[in-house]
């Protein structure tokens, strides 16, 4: 079902179901943003910083000079 069809049908409802369906929309996004869906509980994962990564950043000016050139 496309956008503008979903559109034209919400018109024609009274405010208190456009309220209802507002609701209901509002909760499946904040299911779709449950870091549960995505992630192990107990889990451990790695976190790559930029700290002592020297050489993997003249590495990446190095790859992007030869590349642009």
């Amino acid at each position: 079902m496309l956008l503008t069809d979903i559109t034209e049908e919400i018109k024609s409802l009274p405010r208190f179901e456009k309220l209802q369906l507002i609701e209901a929309i509002s909760r499946m996004l904040l299911e779709e943003e449950n870091p549960a869906r995505y992630f192990a509980a107990e889990a451990v994962y790695p976190v790559f910083t930029p700290d002592n990564q020297e050489k993997a950043a003249l590495q990446l000016q190095q790859f992007l000079k030869q590349t642009l050139s």
